[in-house]
């Protein structure tokens, strides 16, 4: 039997006003307990009308903060 749904289909299923940016964002961190620097990977979701570079710096500043303080 034929595949009923194509590739294209799925993308127009998805709502507009839903939509987001993910971006894989990649920082150095040191570590608590042996002081050594680290790096650390995560995706951040931003909205279309969101200002990327703030909620960047946001959430690599939140993150930082967590992976430092253990």
């Amino acid at each position: 039997m034929a595949k009923q749904h194509s590739f294209a289909d799925k993308l127009k299923k998805k709502n507009v006003d839903q939509q987001t940016k993910s971006i894989k964002v990649i920082f150095s961190y040191k570590a608590p307990d042996t002081g050594v620097w680290r790096f650390a990977e995560k995706f951040v979701n931003v909205a279309p009308d969101a200002n990327e570079d703030t909620v960047i710096a946001q959430e690599i500043k939140n993150s930082r903060a967590r992976l430092e303080k253990n």
